[in-house]
């Protein structure tokens, strides 16, 4: 992916893009915290202010606390009262509203989006890490809010106030003060330069430690089966030295830019003491001026400590959690659905592949070029050939998981480019060679094949499919949880929920890509027969290394090296004594020998 140097603005953008479906949540959010901070930093201490000053000077009845100074009390206690219970509370709801509806939409366009990304970009990217760039995204956008909430709209907010009230007393004092926080503020980004950069690395090293520790979990099998436990546990250790190795510099420098900062505002804090007793002597402001100055000062230096110290890192870390995900989703869909999509008239099945040609990326030359394949309404139709002959490449153009070079394929005469990938699926049952389960009740994973489909016909369709019989040997029967991948299963179980899946499906196309592999010989033959009911009335293509489930097929079509070389049935074939019967001949426990 290629680096930006402006990625924290496409950050800001994004979440701008996000706040400001919310005008008048985002107005209250924006508004309510300057007022609350004017109630409670900046108003009170006018009134302690006034009051000392009339004590300095004895401005006050000797004895009678409440005629001198009773109002002032009052005036303190209520805005400390609505600071605390009134505007506080405004502030809170905003923000929390805010925030909430925007989580929600986050999460919900990050799903959207990598669920409409290619199988290529999936095969590219950890699933772990893109759930991890996804938790990320939606914590920095609360680090950002609050951050921005509680921190630099008060400061912004404070140094307005300060300038306000105390302008027309010591100007020299709002001069000398703007001065230096204006320059704090804008050396801050630059002395942070570093930081941010080494908070991105940071966040993209915890990201692969992610993807790292998700990877190994889910094949945890594999890692046992194979004694590999040392071997993942270093892979895994050099993966989090590499982490701790980054983050280790990123504190570094974050400690030597603190030094810098520290000593800025300790300046800022003495020179203010220098002007308020140079306000006094030499030109005779009183106790009230000094106070305001000290007092205010104390409150913009320890939001400028907050700035260097917090807000700056929340914001680099904010920015670099970010980083990842927000370029994702800026991501083009590479398979679009077109602009105005025709309504899909598929019905029978018919299938055309019209010069056809497609190159996969990177490849040097074309897979398929202008191949050219007719399967009419209801044929069963095999594929067979050697690893790398373009059978399973064949399926993801059917399915339109990759888009063409050139040609066009057609089903029922209607090019599957015009209609939406939706539309296009819903009409094709795909059972693949590892079996798609969700870590769901088998009840579930059949019935995704049909949402509606009720108890009585998801139980026909699993005697079918030959589920049935082992779902009843289970304590919680159809509903028993098939774990992660479908784990809790055998393969030939998985692959049978899988086949009943697509039964259910009813679509007038059916893809089987190696759909009897994972199952035994005792399996398998339980599951022609359904497989033959299924095929009934539909357009069936089957790919299978085991001939003998193709033999009864209405045609076979020998793929080589992306070119039809012959086809015809299997009888046909034999005869022909071409590349089929080769393959026939020199299969081993029914596989082909690549």
């Amino acid at each position: 992916m290629k680096k930006r140097e402006n990625y924290a603005l496409q950050v800001l953008a994004y979440f701008w893009k996000c706040a400001s479906k919310y005008p008048l949540t985002l107005s209250g959010a924006l508004i309510s915290m300057p007022i609350t901070t004017l109630i409670t930093q900046f108003l009170p201490p006018i009134i302690v202010a006034s009051v000392l000053n009339r004590l300095s000077k004895g401005a006050y009845i000797h004895g009678d606390v409440w005629a001198s100074f009773g109002k002032d009390l009052v005036a303190y206690a209520l805005l400390i009262v609505s600071g605390g219970f009134v505007a506080w509370r405004f502030v809170d709801f905003f923000g929390w509203k805010l925030e909430i509806n925007i989580q929600r939409d986050i999460a919900n366009e990050v799903f959207k989006h990598l669920t409409e990304q290619t199988a290529d970009f999936h095969a590219n990217n950890f699933g772990g890490s893109l759930v991890s760039d996804t938790n990320k995204l939606m914590s920095s956008y609360v680090r950002f809010m609050d951050t921005t909430s509680f921190q630099v709209i008060p400061l912004v907010s404070g140094l307005f106030y300060a300038s306000i009230i105390l302008v027309h007393k010591v100007p020299i004092y709002v001069l000398l003060l703007d001065s230096f926080a204006i320059f704090y503020i804008v050396t801050a980004f630059f002395v942070t330069k570093r930081t941010r950069k080494l908070g991105a690395i940071h966040s993209a090293s915890e990201s692969k430690q992610t993807g790292f520790l998700a990877d190994a979990i889910t094949n945890v099998m594999a890692v046992k089966s194979f004694a590999r436990n040392t071997y993942e546990r270093q892979r895994f250790l050099k993966a989090t030295n590499e982490s701790y190795d980054h983050l280790r510099r990123f504190a570094r420098a974050h400690q030597k830019q603190q030094i810098y900062f520290s000593g800025v505002t300790s300046a800022i804090s003495a020179l203010s003491l220098t002007v308020a007793v140079i306000s006094v002597v030499s030109f005779h402001a009183n106790v009230a001026t000094v106070f305001l100055i000290v007092s205010y000062t104390a409150t913009i230096v320890t939001q400028l400590m907050q700035f260097s110290n917090i807000v700056l890192r929340n914001y680099n870390r904010s920015f670099a959690d970010a980083r990842k995900m927000v370029e994702i989703l800026a991501l083009p869909a590479e398979i679009k659905d077109p602009e105005n999509p025709e309504i899909s008239k598929i019905s029978r099945g018919a299938i055309e592949f019209k010069d056809v040609t497609f190159t996969h990326n990177g490849a040097d030359k074309p897979i398929f070029e202008k191949l050219n394949l007719r399967i009419k309404p209801g044929e069963k139709v095999g594929l067979v050939g050697h690893s790398g002959s373009g059978k399973s490449t064949f399926t993801r153009l059917l399915l339109r998981f990759s888009d063409l070079n050139s040609g066009e394929i057609l089903i029922d005469d209607q090019n599957i480019a015009a209609i939406k990938q939706e539309d296009l699926h819903d009409s094709i049952s795909y059972v693949p060679q590892e079996p798609l389960l969700f870590h769901r009740e088998i009840r579930e994973n059949i019935a995704y094949g049909n949402l509606e489909a009720d108890d009585q016909a998801i139980e026909a369709i699993a005697k079918a499919a030959h589920v049935h019989d082992f779902v009843i040997e289970l304590p919680k029967g159809y509903h028993t949880l098939v774990g992660e991948r479908g784990v809790k299963l055998s393969g030939g179980q998985r692959q049978r929920v899988a086949i009943a899946r697509a039964m259910i499906k009813n679509a007038p196309v059916l893809v089987l890509d190696e759909a009897t592999s994972a199952l035994d010989s005792e399996s398998e033959a339980l599951i022609q027969d359904a497989l033959w009911k299924l095929m009934e009335g539909r357009t069936t293509i089957v790919i299978a290394h085991r001939l003998s489930t193709i033999q009864r097929m209405d045609r076979i079509v020998v793929l080589e090296d992306g070119k039809i070389t012959e086809q015809g049935t299997h009888k046909e074939l034999i005869h022909a004594q071409g590349v089929y019967a080769d393959l026939w001949n020199r299969q081993s426990g029914g596989f082909i020998e690549d």
